[in-house]
């Protein structure tokens, strides 16, 4: 299977209402169905925290920020110590506290940890926003609150990790856990089809209003134009049956990261594989 395939989450099946509406705009203006289907697909969705994550939050210091690269207010998590310097960074529709396992066993032996809600996520103030923007954020963030020894980071948040480093963030090692996106237009298609519409149709226009809001091809983000440029030491954690980002692009970035380890675990899943204590202590023994 190739890496650029995706699968659809439970969580993206959306309500019959919204796929209705694009279905008239489609009919009534292509335009208008084009900017609707932009304003959903940069619209993240908040969850409710289970408690098991409650914790996390009552051990960490808070700093709501405001950043020059992002008119938002974003939030910090800290737990101060005299150790190496680690970032975490969640995924889409993700939150920080996911982290809370990792988080908790690297702390505990000495690391300093901090960790962002991304725009529109966690407790960061409610907001659209695009993989552009937050690897802006990220790149602004490792420059001015870095430099980090270490990045851990889980789904979409590996693809715009890699993209700040690209652009120069600095970091010993990286973490990459079950990486979900390798090529950017599959998975415009993908969200597209969550409508019932012409995929390659609407991915095309999707990726042009892109160009036209941010001066520069969505395309351009992808995995696949820079990871071989990426000489990081980094781990790779991916679960076999991963049923939102499929192990063959953990697979295909580690075969063309020069500098890559790859571990591939079962029974995990996408986001159950963050709170798995065989992992935390992978995370820890790598760092």
């Amino acid at each position: 299977m190739e890496p650029r395939k995706v699968s659809v989450a439970a969580h993206y099946k959306l309500p019959w209402f919204l796929t209705s509406f694009a279905r008239i705009l489609d009919f009534v203006s292509k335009g208008l169905a084009t900017r609707f289907l932009w304003r959903i697909f940069c619209r993240p969705i908040k969850f409710k925290v289970p408690s098991r994550e409650a914790e996390f939050y009552n051990k960490t210091e808070q700093e709501r920020i405001d950043t020059e690269s992002v008119s938002k207010k974003i939030m910090l998590y800290r737990i101060p110590n005299d150790g190496q310097r680690i970032l975490f960074v969640h995924g889409w529709n993700g939150r920080s506290s996911q982290f809370y396992r990792i988080i908790e066993l690297l702390s505990d032996n000495g690391y300093d940890i901090t960790a962002v809600d991304l725009p529109g996520h966690g407790r960061s103030s409610r907001s659209n926003t695009n993989l552009p923007e937050i690897t802006d954020l990220l790149s602004e963030i490792t420059k001015s609150r870095g430099p980090y020894d270490g990045i851990v980071c889980h789904s979409f948040g590996g693809v715009a990790v890699l993209n700040s480093v690209r652009r120069g963030a600095s970091c010993e090692k990286l973490v990459l856990i079950s990486p979900g996106i390798y090529e950017i237009k599959p998975m415009f298609k993908t969200f597209v089809g969550l409508f019932g519409l012409d995929e390659e149709y609407y991915a095309d226009r999707l990726f042009g209003l892109a160009e036209s809001l941010y001066g520069t091809n969505p395309g351009n983000y992808g995995l696949e134009r820079f990871s071989k440029q990426i000489d990081t030491e980094t781990l790779i954690i991916h679960c076999e049956d991963d049923r939102e980002a499929l192990k063959e692009i953990a697979i295909t970035l580690h075969g063309e990261m020069k500098n890559s380890t790859l571990h591939l675990t079962e029974g995990l899943g996408h986001r159950r594989i963050l709170r798995d204590e065989k992992v935390a202590e992978m995370v820890l023994n790598f760092l």
